[in-house]
């Protein structure tokens, strides 16, 4: 037992050191960030998966303490919280034979919670404001309005009667409302990429992985579709009620079932166009097409996804035929 406690120790100090070499890394050189930031979590899920949740959690909080001689306590709390949680969430759920969905969900939730406990840090100890939010708020939708000028939808917004002063101000209320969507989303898709990396790192290992289908055979149970009507009853309601927190609360429900119904949507579209009996050049016209009407293409999809997840338009065609499994909730139903 006391060789197994030494083992466990020693792999834990290593891994601790290795994720803190990774968090350092993305924080010295900000443009590896990005990728830093989709692996290092690998070394706590591949610990919680290798010996246990305890473990984890003290690699974890070893990892914060080496990367705060470096960075200072609270951009420490901030590096660690934002993807340890995550890391020690998914080695628990991974390990414990959890759906891949289901992962999914609950690596969302500790993205969204690390996010906000983050934001919270910032506000109470960092000296963060709401006027600081605002101010970057204002800075994106000045980008935003920049690209398009350069692109010329301003002149197609002027001609529907729509001043850039009154689409900025718009721009900004709207940013405004969405935000907690926005977090949701941004929580959502840190999990998936997370997830996708160390999965792959756990099966080059020949540790145990949550399956995954191909992205094509992505799809979600009927029943989410109740979110929609929700998001948009409480869009309604609030409106006619007068409630503007009804209001947004139910547009950040629509906003964020909107990307998560594109992304079905895309789903569902490279699986026909996979299934194209096409030539290559009529498949790469059709690509292009898509391209030179984007906005058109993203309402599409939205439409899209929202349509398979009622009707399971692969299953209708020869795909996903079981259609038990796809009632079940997993990204992996229907394969």
């Amino acid at each position: 037992m006391a060789r197994s406690e030494a083992s466990s120790l020693v792999e834990g100090a290593l891994l601790a050191a290795l994720t803190a070499v990774l968090v350092l890394i993305g924080y010295v050189i900000p443009p590896l960030m990005i990728v830093t930031s989709m692996v290092w979590t690998s070394p706590i899920v591949i610990l919680v998966i290798r010996r246990n949740l305890k473990v984890g959690v003290m690699a974890t909080i070893v990892a914060g303490l080496l990367v705060m001689l470096v960075t200072g306590p609270v951009q420490a709390f901030l590096l660690i919280i934002n993807f340890g949680v995550l890391g020690l969430v998914y080695g628990y759920l991974f390990k414990a034979k959890v759906g891949t969905a289901r992962a999914l969900i609950g690596g969302a939730l500790a993205a969204a919670v690390s996010s906000a406990m983050g934001i919270g840090v910032v506000f109470l100890v960092a000296g963060g404001s709401f006027a600081q939010m605002d101010h970057q708020m204002r800075v994106m939708v000045d980008v935003f309005m920049d690209a398009y000028q350069r692109a010329g939808i301003l002149e197609q917004f002027a001609q529907q009667g729509i001043t850039p002063e009154q689409l900025r101000s718009d721009l900004i209320k709207f940013m405004r409302v969405l935000l907690p969507g926005g977090l949701v989303i941004g929580a959502t898709f840190t999990a998936l990429i997370n997830l996708v990396t160390s999965r792959l790192v756990l099966l080059r290992l020949r540790l145990p992985a949550p399956d995954l289908p191909p992205f094509r055979e992505w799809q979600l149970p009927w029943y989410m579709v109740w979110g929609v009507i929700v998001g948009l009853g409480l869009w309604l309601a609030g409106d006619y009620y007068g409630r503007p927190t009804v209001v947004a609360v139910g547009q950040n429900i629509l906003f964020v079932y909107a990307f998560i119904l594109m992304v079905i949507g895309l789903a569902v579209l490279i699986y026909f166009y996979k299934n194209m009996k096409l030539s290559p050049l009529m498949k790469g016209l059709l690509i292009a097409l898509l391209i030179l009407n984007q906005r058109f293409v993203m309402v599409a999809l939205v439409g899209l996804g929202l349509f398979d997840t009622l009707f399971n338009y692969r299953r209708l065609t020869g795909g996903n035929k079981k259609e038990g499994d796809s009632r079940e909730g997993d990204p992996e139903a229907g394969r």
